[in-house]
């Protein structure tokens, strides 16, 4: 077990904002027109130098038309002076928002809607465990909470650790998990909220200066965590790469995958004739840092590995066990016609819900694409990988890991970030 450090103390350099606005862009990227709903409480809403009140199951809708922008309530069109409308409230508010034809999004507190360019910007204002409490089912999920609730604490004070650090001088941040973590409001709240009431106000700082460290997290490190400067080329000495014993053999798919691709079609991605050999620098966790690709008319082409994952990456759709999801990855390069199953860990390649084998193996495209309907010729490149994310600081799979063998949250904190220490702020 590890040696823990807990400490609770008030910090009087360190500023914990009550409240903290969401910049929602992550299901609402160009929003044009917008439909809100109360859910609970009583709300006022002010736009044209107006005041209304509305009550549960109260609506209003705002758009735009050419180069005017308009509010319809009670079969009402109303010119909107200002491009901005805010609703706010005194109580425990909810409300729900959504685009036309689109799922509604619950979300607690405050709602601010303003025109920027030709679309809306949504800010959502809430208390900031509140706010936690749409954060943390979404970065892990409520269903661990009957074996795994020590990952979901120890996620909720990365998490709170994270707000605080990210958060911008005019105290915002934003919902989307491309920009920070992913936040989804009122309709995700569920078991996890607990581990967050449970951790109220605890956050990870520096060993030595006890000021908030940097967080990062990602689901799943493949079994050896990254250092920073490796990442971002920033050192940071809270973070180490080292072997994660908890790390292996959990998260069914994204522990282990394997993405395949005709050699052709590889070096047509790179703008190279088919590819005949394929070079990997690796750092020393086997995440790799280059790729270099030498096709069969004698030209080359170098790239970061970060690029190549790009390249193959999955965006908007499904991860599966074929899916291209991080640098931790080896090659191994197959003839057309031929199988050689000591390479193949299955004896098969899955290929779009399709297992291809023997001569089928010929016609593959890549994982992504399927197969084709002619043989190809030059042969395929299949990349077994382990884990899904940058694999630097907590990884959620390993941190569930933990508490399923009966690590408490700090510990689970503590294995991960390294020279920190957990405090809580008395004023929360």
């Amino acid at each position: 077990m590890l040696l823990l450090t807990l400490i609770f103390l008030l910090m009087p350099g360190i500023c914990f904002a009550e409240d903290i606005t969401v910049e929602l862009i992550w299901k609402f990227p160009e929003p044009k027109w917008l439909e809100i709903e109360i859910q609970q409480g009583v709300y006022e809403l002010k736009y044209n130098k107006l005041s209304l009140s509305l009550g549960v199951s109260e609506s209003f809708k705002i758009g735009q038309s050419g180069l005017a922008e308009f509010l319809w309530k009670d079969n009402r069109l109303e010119i909107l002076d200002e491009p901005a409308v805010k609703v706010s409230t005194e109580d425990k508010g909810i409300f729900r928002i959504r685009e036309p034809g689109k799922d509604w999004i619950s979300y607690r507190g405050n709602l601010i809607i303003s025109k920027a360019g030709m679309n809306w910007k949504i800010y959502n204002t809430l208390d900031s465990e509140d706010y936690l409490k749409g954060v943390v089912p979404i970065e892990m999920s409520n269903a661990w909470a009957e074996k795994g609730f020590q990952a979901l604490k120890a996620q909720a004070v990365a998490a709170r650790t994270y707000l605080l650090k990210n958060t911008n001088s005019q105290g915002r941040i934003t919902d989307s998990p491309n920009i920070h973590q992913a936040y989804w409001g009122r309709t995700v709240e569920g078991e996890a909220s607990q581990a967050v009431e449970e951790t109220k106000g605890e956050i990870l700082v520096d060993v030595d200066n006890l000021q908030p460290i940097s967080i990062f997290y990602s689901s799943h490190n493949g079994g050896y965590s990254e250092e920073t400067q490796n990442v971002w080329q920033n050192y940071d000495p809270h973070y180490s790469s080292e072997p994660d014993q908890f790390s292996r053999g959990i998260g069914g798919y994204v522990d282990s995958w394997r993405f395949s691709i005709a050699a052709d079609i590889l070096g047509r991605s790179f703008g190279l004739a088919p590819i005949r050999e394929v070079q990997l620098k690796k750092y020393s966790s086997g995440r790799v840092y280059e790729v270099k690709l030498l096709d069969w008319l004698g030209s080359e082409k170098s790239v970061s590995g970060g690029e190549f994952v790009r390249k193959f990456y999955p965006y908007n759709r499904s991860i599966s066990r074929d899916s291209f999801l991080g640098r931790l990855f080896q090659e191994d390069y197959l003839l057309p016609n031929i199988i050689n199953t000591n390479k193949l860990k299955f004896g098969f390649l899955s290929v779009s819900n399709q297992q291809a084998v023997g001569p089928v193996l010929s016609r593959l495209i890549s994982s992504n694409d399927g197969l084709s309907a002619k043989p190809r010729q030059f042969g395929v490149y299949v990349f077994n990988g382990r884990g899904w994310g940058h694999g630097v600081g907590m990884s959620q799979w390993g941190a569930y890991n933990m508490s399923m063998e009966g690590y408490s949250y700090e510990e689970i904190l503590l294995y991960y970030y390294k020279r920190s220490i957990i405090i809580k702020n008395s004023n929360k």
